[in-house]
């Protein structure tokens, strides 16, 4: 994981942001410091789709869903790549580096997660925002 700092402002009022990248399952610990949660999944990863599913089931159980804002963001390109290389890593699970994976549906890389789909889980998921981002085009990039 990371930890970074953006300042937004919201409303014409500055906010800085505290953001921690956690790699693992959310835990009590992480459950009773956390103020929002963003969960990434891939527009063409059915299991990186499950995967935002069930670290919001293992959240929701940690603390009530309605106590923390989130946010599910479908992205063209899968999150997994975005934590390591092409290969293992240190071996330990840690990344070397940050690469960003190709960020475009085509035919050989579909669309498998259709938005109606994603929307319904945001619903499911109360206090949630979705969105959908695509650094190619420069979609959502900035929100």
């Amino acid at each position: 994981g990371g930890q970074f700092k953006r300042e937004v402002t919201v409303d014409g009022q500055s906010h800085l942001l505290l953001i921690r990248e956690e790699g693992g399952d959310p835990d009590a610990g992480f459950a009773s410091w956390a103020d929002a949660v963003i969960f990434v999944f891939s527009l063409e990863n059915e299991s990186s789709f499950e995967e935002a599913t069930r670290l919001h089931a293992l959240l929701s159980g940690c603390r009530g869903a309605g106590d923390v804002v989130l946010a599910l963001v479908g992205t063209q390109g899968e999150p997994g790549a975005w934590d390591r290389p092409r290969g293992d890593g240190d071996g330990e699970g840690h990344p070397i580096t940050a690469l960003l994976p190709p960020d475009k549906i085509s035919s050989s890389s579909p669309r498998v997660i259709e938005d109606a789909r994603a929307q319904a889980l945001c619903g499911d998921m109360k206090r949630c925002l979705y969105y959908e981002t695509c650094a190619t085009y420069g979609l959502n990039v900035d929100r």
